[in-house]
């Protein structure tokens, strides 16, 4: 039982060290062994922090922060590295949205 144990310890352990070996080299510039971004990615490079989403949300209606608060949480239930939050108000807009970070904005509709 204890070399059943220690086996399935063993694998778990080569596993994880891989996985992130993988993340490793695909955030390293230096690397390009890793191209597609890993299954398995940290949540840091997913998740917005709380003041990323006070300043998205800032300046916006009630209507169009609860928007844009689903627009992420769904976002970041699909574990997304890069997608666009959408509002109707301020004559309607974009943010871009890469790692959890803002990237950019715009007027209209991302392209």
């Amino acid at each position: 039982m204890a070399a059943i144990a220690a086996y399935w310890q063993r694998t778990q352990k080569i596993e994880a060290e891989n996985e992130t070996r993988q993340v490793v080299a695909f955030f390293d510039p230096k690397d390009d062994s890793v191209m597609v971004p890993p299954e398995v990615v940290p949540a840091r490079s997913w998740k917005m922090d709380d003041e990323t989403r006070r300043w998205v949300l800032a300046g916006h209606d009630a209507i169009n922060q609860v928007a844009l608060l689903n627009q992420i949480k769904e976002a970041e239930t699909k574990r997304l590295l890069h997608y666009y939050l959408t509002f109707q108000d301020r004559s309607g807009g974009y943010y871009e949205i890469e790692y959890g970070l803002m990237k950019g904005s715009g007027i209209g509709k991302p392209v």
